[in-house]
């Protein structure tokens, strides 16, 4: 059974399986292929080419390595001389809790079970990464069939937090064997500071508890990471993301 320090650390590796992601481990790295990008985790040698060629065979645009805290000091250096560039958010923290976060019963959450409400409710999450209009549409033309899928395999899970009927938060919750990932979480700038963000974390917390795996990973940027402090979350180490884009 993997630790918590190194779940927090490569969550990918232990996410149970789903449909839209294939996972290659390497004598060098784990490398995981999804719809729009690839990761590269458990990083021991930096062999960059490889992880290349199999994105571009794939048609995959942007491969993601995460640099944890347990890899060798210089490899960080060794991926900026190769080319690669610090990631849009180029530091995340592996966090975890083991205990119930605070309930925000003022806020409605609800568990998203139709592609309908998927796509209303995803588009938060693209509105608060600013994603370009292009590739929104690009992706809602996809991601009815990736909701499909993932919904039969019963392994992501997907909530949405209202006001007024509105979505104005969305959370993503991926199934592990001993947990559960927050994998995705957006929030609108004009609902920040009501709980609904606490509301989302208690709702996948509720959801870990349900399935008999009472333990929450994320992998968290600025932004969230002092919230989690305040909801209880341990945090593990820094992740460094360079971006590699083919």
């Amino acid at each position: 059974m993997a630790t918590r320090d190194q779940v927090a650390e490569n969550t990918g590796m232990y996410l149970l399986p789903r449909p839209s992601y294939e996972t290659v481990v390497t004598d060098d790295y784990t490398y995981i292929a999804g719809p729009n990008n690839a990761w590269v985790l458990d990083i021991r040698e930096p062999n960059v080419e490889w992880a290349r060629a199999e994105s571009q065979r794939r048609g995959i645009p942007l491969v993601e390595w995460w640099v944890g805290w347990s890899v060798r000091p210089s490899l960080a250096d060794d991926l900026l001389s190769i080319g690669l560039v610090p990631d849009d958010e180029p530091v995340l923290t592996g966090m975890t809790s083991a205990t119930a976060p605070p309930v925000a019963p003022h806020v409605e959450v609800r568990s998203l079970e139709t592609p309908e409400e998927y796509l209303e409710a995803i588009a938060v999450d693209w509105e608060v990464w600013q994603i370009p209009d292009a590739e929104r549409a690009k992706r809602r033309a996809t991601e009815v069939d990736r909701f499909d899928e993932d919904h039969a395999a019963g392994t992501a899970h997907h909530w949405a937090a209202y006001d007024d009927g509105r979505p104005v938060g969305f959370g993503r919750g991926i199934d592990m064997e001993d947990g559960v990932a927050l994998m995705g979480g957006a929030v609108l700038p004009e609902a920040r500071g009501r709980g609904v963000y606490r509301a989302l974390v208690r709702a996948r917390w509720d959801h870990a508890v349900a399935r008999g795996t009472p333990l929450l990973v994320v992998q968290a940027g600025p932004m969230s990471a002092p919230v989690l402090d305040g909801l209880g979350f341990q945090r593990h180490g820094e992740i460094r993301l360079f971006a590699d884009r083919l």
